[in-house]
C-alpha cells in the first residue's frame, strides 16, 4: 500500500509540474488580451472498490474513459482512476488516507462518515444524516436461465445458484422461492449449467455476457424481488476547488452519453433504458426494478446477516422474517 501511495505521490508531482508549465502558457494570451479569469487547473483522485461480479470488461476502465471525456472538455484538470480491493482501501484509510471519489458496492462501508453531500442529487438508498452521499452509477440483476424455454419446474433439484464476489444470491434465491439449491462459484456455475448438470441457473448480467460471448442462446426469467448489485459513486475531497471538480465528473459519469456507454461493460443504467433489441435478454433484465434492495452504505456484518437470514428462508424458513430485515437495513 506504501508503494501505491509512493507511485501515486510521484505522479501527483509530475501532473503539478506539467499544470504549473500549462498555466505559464495560459497565462500568456490572457495578458496579451489585457486579463481574462483564468482556466480552472487541477487533479482528484478516484478509487474504484469491486465488491461483486460485473458484465463484462473492467469498471475500473470504463471510469478511466470517463475521465479522459471530461478532462477533454476541462483542459488542465486531471482524474486519476485507480483499482482497489476492498481490503486495500480499507487498510488506507485506517492510515488517514483518502481519496477524492469512491466508487464501491454493497458492504463497503468503511468511509461512510467521511463521505460528503452530494450537490444536486437524491437517492434514498445513499442518504447518512439525511443527506445524500452517494448516487449509483450503473447497475446489475439477477436472473433465472435456462437452455430450454419454460421455468415451470423450477426447484431446489435442478437448479444450480452463482456466487461470486460480496454480493448476496442466496437472498434472491430465498424471495423467488426456490429451496435449499446447490450454490456454487459463479464460473463453476455456468460450466455445470451448460454441461447439463443443471437445468437451471440462477446467476446475474455477468452470466449473458458470457452467454453472449460463447454464442450460446438462453431463455431468460428476470427476478425482481430483489437486487445488490448497484455500484455507487460518493465524494470525500476536503478542498472547496476538488469538490467542485468532483461534483462535474459525477455529473458527466450519470449524464445521457456516458449511461449509454455502459453497454461497453455490460451493465444496466439505473436511469436510461440503453439495450434493445439487439441484445433482447439485457433489454429484458434492464427492465427490471427490484422490489427489495440494500443501502449503499450497509456494512460487511449487515451482509452476513441478510446472507445468514435467506439461509434460514432457503431451509424453511419464513421469507417475512428476511423481507423485514431486508426494510430494516
Amino acid at each position: 500500500m506504501k508503494k501505491i501511495r509512493v507511485i501515486e505521490t510521484a505522479v501527483c508531482f509530475l501532473l503539478a509540474g506539467a499544470l504549473c508549465a500549462l498555466s505559464v502558457l495560459w497565462a500568456i494570451p490572457a495578458l496579451r488580451r489585457g486579463g481574462t479569469e483564468e482556466p480552472q487547473t487541477g487533479v482528484v483522485r478516484l478509487w474504484n472498490v469491486d465488491t461483486f461480479e460485473g458484465g463484462k470488461g473492467s469498471r475500473t476502465a470504463f471510469l478511466n474513459r470517463i475521465a479522459a471525456v471530461y478532462e477533454k472538455n476541462n483542459p488542465g484538470i486531471f482524474v486519476m482512476v485507480s483499482s482497489y480491493t476492498a481490503e486495500g482501501a480499507a487498510a488506507a484509510f485506517a492510515e488517514g488516507n483518502y481519496p477524492d471519489m469512491l466508487s464501491f458496492g454493497p458492504g463497503f462501508s468503511a468511509a461512510a462518515e467521511k463521505c460528503l453531500r452530494i450537490e444536486g442529487f437524491s437517492f434514498s438508498g445513499g442518504t447518512v444524516a439525511g443527506e445524500c452521499r452517494a448516487v449509483p452509477w450503473c447497475r446489475g440483476g439477477y436472473a433465472l436461465f435456462s437452455l430450454e424455454d419454460g421455468f415451470d419446474d423450477v426447484g431446489a433439484g435442478n437448479t444450480v445458484v452463482s456466487s461470486g464476489g460480496s454480493n448476496l444470491p442466496l437472498v434472491a434465491a430465498a424471495l423467488l422461492p426456490l429451496g435449499d439449491a446447490a450454490s456454487e462459484e459463479s464460473t463453476s456455475a455456468y460450466v455445470r449449467f451448460l454441461g447439463g448438470k443443471y437445468k437451471y441457473l440462477l446467476g446475474t448480467q455477468r452470466d449473458v455476457c458470457r452467454f453472449a460471448a460463447r454464442g450460446v442462446n438462453v431463455y431468460c426469467r428476470p427476478l425482481g424481488e430483489f437486487s445488490d448489485l448497484y455500484q455507487y459513486i460518493a465524494v470525500l475531497a476536503e478542498g472547496e476547488a476538488e469538490r467542485g471538480i468532483c461534483g462535474e465528473y459525477i455529473r458527466t459519469l450519470l449524464g445521457e452519453d456516458s449511461q449509454k456507454r455502459l453497454t461497453e461493460i455490460g451493465m444496466f443504467s439505473p436511469f436510461f433504458d440503453i439495450y434493445g433489441a439487439d441484445d433482447p435478454i439485457a433489454d429484458e433484465m434492464e427492465r427490471i426494478t427490484a422490489r427489495y434492495t440494500l443501502g449503499a452504505f450497509t456494512s460487511a456484518e449487515g451482509l452476513r446477516e441478510a446472507n445468514a437470514a435467506a439461509k434460514s428462508a432457503l431451509g424453511g424458513g419464513s421469507a417475512e422474517v428476511l423481507k423485514n430485515f431486508l426494510k430494516a437495513i
